[in-house]
């Protein structure tokens, strides 16, 4: 497997676990939406979606359609749809990545003002990390308003998926 493929088989997986995220949240009890702290995990969640959309325009649209890094008026009900336009552009990337492309730097303007030069593949590992950072902090969340928490580590995506991994004894 190249590297790139395994950059799209990890996305596949950041799919999978966005979903259940979602589902996290969605399970918070409608008597605790009123906590503080379920609008932060919901402006997390549309932070990493941000993340994602504003990246993927800075490496291929010279940042001209950038979006609210943390929009802290997020609303649960917005976050599916943005996830699905926002994991379709990605795979749609991914699908054309190209060694040339991975290892080409790019240029982008912070929010502050200054202007930096980074790489492709680098960002493309950045996000994964960032994705999972997130995602743990949403789970602790959820989990400490009384809704199920789902474990979205890449282990539990990978298993069903390989024979040759798994239980091999139970004793």
């Amino acid at each position: 497997m190249t590297i790139i493929d395994r950059y799209r088989e990890w996305y596949e997986q950041e799919i999978d676990a966005n979903d259940k995220m979602l589902t996290m949240i969605e399970s918070v009890p409608m008597d605790r939406r009123d906590d503080p702290k379920f609008q932060r995990a919901v402006v997390l969640a549309a932070h990493l979606a941000a993340c994602r959309d504003n990246w993927l325009d800075r490496m291929t649209n010279e940042s001209k359609s950038q979006t609210e890094w943390w929009p802290e008026d997020a609303k649960l009900e917005e976050l599916r749809p943005r996830y699905a336009k926002s994991e379709k552009a990605w795979t749609e990337y991914l699908a054309k990545l190209s060694e040339e492309e991975m290892l080409r730097n790019f240029e982008f303007n912070t929010t502050e003002g200054p202007r930096y030069r980074w790489n492709v593949e680098g960002q493309i590992i950045q996000l994964v990390g960032h994705a999972f950072y997130h995602r743990g902090q949403i789970a602790m969340i959820v989990d400490d308003l009384g809704g199920k928490a789902v474990d979205t580590d890449y282990l539990f995506w990978a298993y069903p998926r390989n024979p040759e991994w798994g239980l091999v004894s139970d004793k």
